[in-house]
């Protein structure tokens, strides 16, 4: 159908009134007649030009009004007058490209949820009336009385008192606010953020349990490392005085003892080099090894101290397993480390180091018969200068950072070490080690 123009439709209503004043003017009419036929014909044309246009305006409003919320296009049908057409198609458009923006926010939401959902901390929004309007996995676990399906307030959500004078604190302030709170056996961090329009608040809450374990272990660490040293050269400096103060006589035990607390300083310093290389490597120099020659090396290096105890070392190979993938040199420190340990509390019987496959992993025993370590202790032994008995372990030499130092090695071998022990009759330290083959070459490229 043909679109007819506003301004068509004015133009013939002009021509319409134009002719009718001509023609009367022709029949001479007096001028109230001729006024007054002209103003009913104009009357008449304009009124047939709003109808032509009513129409149509009636028409695009009633499809507007049947236009459904999930529809994203005005049906207009025809329209007789084209800037109405024009018109409709603009908001046609327009429509199309409001749907495309909204795509595009709902696929940003999408991934914005997606991301959220993955952080392990417990983080939610809620509004001004304390409302919460969303939140993720970590919330729901922590406060299970949370239900998406319904509004609730965060105060019958959030039970502890601590944590709700928090977010109303948090909230009054709208701004970051820290604050570190204990929830069910966890050390949380809340902070918090208001949006631009003041009607949403958002709330994370960090778990700071590992930082603090961090914290703890620093402090720890620096406290034993100074003890470490402190001992030793206490001693040293009391019998250095003492073979000041009596000059002349036999100073050979005050320089043995003064010799081995040096030498105990140099080891120190030693572990402690080495434990701080490890921390700092990402990669090992791996190589194929075969496994009866390497004990075999072993057992030479270690026979002086084995022997020095009046103890045994036995290694016991498992049928067909002849060889595997390692870092020969850090390999080696683990059992050096571990029967040295071993040495250090067994008084008889000896040490005995097991090697077998648990499906494609290499699995290590290294079983001792001394005194044993007490269970409340062994989850922390490969912590640094952890000691698990102090009045026991002072009277034995080691610097107290050897089974960190195994751990690290192990760890980078992506292994796991674990220990069992009962008191009187001995400990086990067990290292499993997945195949390293396909990291062979990977190990050796340069940085």
């Amino acid at each position: 159908m043909n679109k007819t123009s506003l301004g068509t439709l004015l133009l013939l209503a002009g021509v319409v009134i134009l002719a009718a004043v001509a023609v009367l003017a022709l029949l001479d009419v007096g001028p109230w007649l001729l006024i007054s036929v002209s103003a009913g014909v104009a009357g008449i044309a304009l009124y047939l030009v709003h109808f032509w246009l009513n129409r149509d305006l009636r028409h695009l409003w009633k499809r507007a009004e049947e236009l459904k919320p999930q529809e994203r296009k005005l049906r207009f049908g025809e329209l007789r007058t084209s800037e109405l057409h024009d018109l409709a198609q603009k908001l046609n458009q327009a429509l199309a490209s409001f749907d495309q923006a909204i795509g595009h926010l709902a696929v940003h939401r999408t991934e914005l949820r997606l991301l959220l959902g993955t952080l392990e901390d417990p983080l939610w929004s809620q509004d001004d009336d304390g409302n919460v309007l969303w939140a993720n996995a970590p919330f729901h676990k922590l406060f299970p009385a949370f239900d998406s399906s319904r509004e609730q307030s965060y105060r019958e959500i959030i039970r502890d008192p601590e944590l709700q004078e928090a977010i109303l604190s948090s909230g009054n302030a709208g701004e970051q606010l820290p604050l570190s709170l204990n929830i069910a056996g966890h050390s949380y961090m809340l902070s918090s953020s208001r949006s631009v329009s003041n009607r949403r608040y958002v709330f994370i809450l960090h778990n700071i349990d590992a930082m603090e374990r961090t914290a703890r272990m620093k402090k720890d660490f620096i406290v034993n490392l100074a003890h470490e040293l402190r001992t030793p050269l206490t001693a040293i400096k009391g019998f250095t005085e003492a073979m000041q103060d009596t000059p002349g006589q036999d100073h050979t035990r005050h320089q043995k003892i003064i010799l081995s607390h040096t030498n105990r300083l140099i080891h120190l310093i030693r572990d402690l080099e080495q434990l701080i290389r490890l921390e700092s490597i990402s990669r090992l120099e791996a190589s194929q090894i075969e496994l009866k020659p390497f004990f075999a090396n072993l057992s030479l290096i270690l026979e002086p101290d084995i022997q020095a105890k009046g103890l045994s070392l036995s290694v016991e190979l498992e049928e067909g397993l002849d060889r595997m993938v390692c870092d020969p040199f850090r390999f080696e420190q683990i059992f050096i480390n571990l029967v040295q340990n071993s040495l250090r509390y067994t008084d008889t019987g000896g040490i005995t180091i097991h090697v077998g496959k648990e499906g494609e992993n290499t699995v290590f025993t290294i079983s001792d018969t001394g005194r044993g370590i007490q269970n409340e202790h062994l989850d922390r032994i490969f912590e640094r200068f952890y000691v698990a008995d102090n009045s026991r372990n002072r009277d034995f030499s080691g610097t107290g950072l050897g089974l960190a130092i195994v751990k690290h090695i192990v760890v980078l071998h992506h292994g796991e070490i674990s220990v069992s022990s009962e008191m009187g009759r001995g400990t086990t330290f067990r290292i499993s080690i997945p195949p390293l083959a396909e990291r062979k070459n990977e190990s050796n490229q340069p940085s």
